[in-house]
Parts: structure tokens; C-alpha cells; sequence
């Protein structure tokens, strides 16, 4: 194997390696947030006072959709109303529609709250779909990406096989002179 050959084959290693930390961090970080606001922030009862479709175009031109809910709520006797747009867009309006509707003006909800700062708020949050969609996701690649990513270091690693710097053949250690070319082989 040419030394360009494995050059190539370690960038690709650590691209892979590090690619597939990342994602495991990534799903082991949005898993720890979704947990973290779960358990740790309060919960309130909430009336909306306005709902709505936000619909535009993304640099694409394709036409997508976010709802767009306004809550007032009561956090230790202040009152707040704060308007918040689904994190997530979709191309589907009916699915924004259909939100926007279980949200309709004068409905009650139960909504998380931060206790630091009660104006962010999380609504129609809990563990769903997307959540183990983008945990999983993340990290199902991060458990293929590493091992392979690593996998091709270890093997790539130097002194795991000694080759002929005249051919590049592979030679064993204790030989002196290359098999495939009769090159004197460096003692090293």
C-alpha cells in the first residue's frame, strides 16, 4: 500500500472516528435536555389567548409551516403572556393546522415553564417521536461511525506491518533484504 494510500485511509479513520463521537454526543445531549426540562422545570396551567399558521419559504422555495402560540400563564403571582413558535417546520399545513386548532384561542393547557426565566416555556413537550427519532438517529450513527472510524486506526496504526521503502511489498521484521525486490531493508 502506497503512503498516500494510507494517509488517505487515516483521514478517513479520524474523519469517521470523530464524526461518530459527535454524533453520539449529540444524541447523549439532546436525550440529557429533553430529560433535564422534563424533570426539573414546573409545570403551569395556561389559557391561549391567539393561535396561528406561520407559513413561508425556506431558501429552497419550498412552502413550510410553523404554529405560532401566544400563552398567558401566572408564575408566583405575575402574570405572563408569551408567544412561542413550534421549534420544529414542516411542509404539511394540516399538521400545523391541527395544532394550531388543539391550541385554539380560550384552551387550557399544561405548559413547562423555566424557573429562571418564566417566559421560556415549553408546550406540547414530553418524550414523542421526534425526540427518539433524533436520539436514535444520532445515535445509531455515532455507534456505526466510531468503531469503524477507530477500527481503521488501529489497523492503520505504524509498525503493524513493516514494508520495502523500494517496492512497498510487505516484509517481517527480521528479514534484511526485501523478498519481492532484494532490496537491503533498513534495521530499525
Amino acid at each position: 500500500m502506497t503512503s498516500a494510500a494510507k494517509t488517505a485511509l487515516i483521514i478517513v479513520g479520524l474523519v469517521f472516528g470523530l464524526v461518530g463521537v459527535g454524533m453520539l454526543g449529540g444524541a447523549w445531549w439532546t436525550g440529557k435536555r429533553q430529560y433535564t426540562i422534563l424533570k426539573t422545570w414546573p409545570s403551569v396551567d395556561a389559557v391561549v389567548t391567539k393561535s396561528e399558521v406561520i407559513s413561508y419559504r425556506d431558501s429552497e422555495g419550498k412552502s413550510m409551516h410553523r404554529a405560532a402560540v401566544e400563552f398567558r400563564y401566572t408564575v408566583n403571582g405575575r402574570e405572563y403572556v408569551t408567544p412561542t413558535v413550534t421549534e420544529t417546520a414542516t411542509s404539511s399545513y394540516s399538521e400545523m393546522s391541527g395544532k394550531v386548532t388543539t391550541y385554539s384561542p380560550g384552551s387550557h393547557h399544561s405548559i413547562l415553564y423555566n424557573p429562571a426565566d418564566p417566559r421560556d416555556i415549553r408546550f406540547g413537550f414530553g418524550y414523542n417521536f421526534d425526540t427518539f427519532f433524533v436520539t436514535g438517529i444520532l445515535g445509531l450513527f455515532g455507534v456505526v461511525f466510531t468503531p469503524v472510524g477507530f477500527g481503521i486506526l488501529f489497523f492503520m496504526r505504524p509498525g503493524r506491518q513493516r514494508e520495502c521503502p523500494s517496492c512497498g511489498g510487505p516484509v517481517e521484521q527480521s528479514q534484511k533484504f526485501c523478498p519481492n525486490c532484494a532490496a537491503p531493508l533498513p534495521t530499525s
